[in-house]
């Protein structure tokens, strides 16, 4: 390739990169705060999400004006080969900011002893459209909701029947209430106790653990939460002050008897279980 050649393509490639670069820190900005705020950023698709526009931004229209210009073309062909390549890539990267934006975390519901985070292409599965959604809280997205589970037995083993069949919990919307400072006490019960469930677990979980807990100068009003998120199981610490969501700790969360019972009684009633159910289906003599 011809030296003057060379220097032309770079040249229309390094405007072509400027310009996506200033739409891509616009996209970034929405992606780290509006969409993906933190903690979901890691947990609900935002680094998938920034990789794709990484890639359709960043990547390929630049690249393909690389390859396709050249100054020697008739100036009438140069100007429809740039753009055909800039409808590629505003038809590339409009896909991509509505799949990224259509699969961002939007509630954030509690029930039955977990967070569970819903994108908002999931939102109509709720039986609930955006306004309904917008009366429960006003914040930002993932709006934070609480699904009241019924206390008595009956109802309760009834509802999850219908969970486990038909609809999980946080897909029930018509048991969506606000999560306030008054559902905050029923929450509370299903923090996890941190210094019991890692004792003689994993290293990397105690260090995890740890750190957070050196920088946190209001330790006592932090909940410890199951969150499950898109890519994964979590624990959550949520501040039961401010109602907020302050970190994501990468330590999976123990089950929902763990929970209640504590991890030596949890392991007793397993253990009870599995025997019982080995005497039930034991062959009789």
């Amino acid at each position: 390739m011809q030296r003057d050649l060379l220097n032309a393509k770079l040249k229309a490639f390094s405007i072509h990169v400027g310009i996506s670069l200033a739409i891509f820190v616009l996209l970034l900005f929405l992606i780290l705060f509006q969409w993906y705020p933190p903690p979901f950023f890691s947990t609900d698709g935002g680094w998938q999400g920034l990789r794709l526009i990484i890639f359709v931004d960043l990547v390929l229209g630049p690249s393909l004006t690389f390859i396709v210009f050249n100054p020697q073309k008739l100036r009438r062909l140069l100007k429809m080969d740039l753009t055909i390549i800039a409808i590629c890539q505003i038809l590339a990267l409009s896909w991509g900011i509505w799949a990224v934006h259509n699969e961002r975390p939007y509630l954030a519901v509690f029930a039955d002893g977990a967070f569970y985070t819903l994108p908002y292409y999931q939102l109509k599965e709720t039986g609930l459209s955006k306004a309904d959604i917008a009366k429960f809280d006003i914040g930002k997205t993932p709006i934070k909701i609480y699904v009241d589970i019924p206390t008595d037995k009956a109802k309760y083993f009834a509802l999850l029947t219908k969970s486990v069949r038909t609809e999980p919990f946080q897909f029930m919307g018509d048991l969506y209430q606000p999560f306030d400072h008054h559902s905050i006490k029923a929450v509370s019960r299903y923090s996890i106790n941190m210094q019991a469930y890692i004792k003689g677990e994993a290293k990397s979980w105690n260090r995890e653990y740890q750190h957070f807990v050196n920088n946190e100068p209001r330790l006592r009003d932090m909940l410890f939460l199951s969150l499950h998120g898109r890519y994964g199981k979590y624990i959550v610490v949520f501040d039961s002050k401010t109602l907020t969501f302050r970190k994501v700790l990468d330590i999976p969360p123990p089950g929902i008897d763990e929970i209640i019972w504590g991890k030596q009684e949890a392991m007793k009633r397993r253990i009870r279980t599995q025997q019982l159910k080995h005497a039930l289906t034991r062959p009789k003599k």
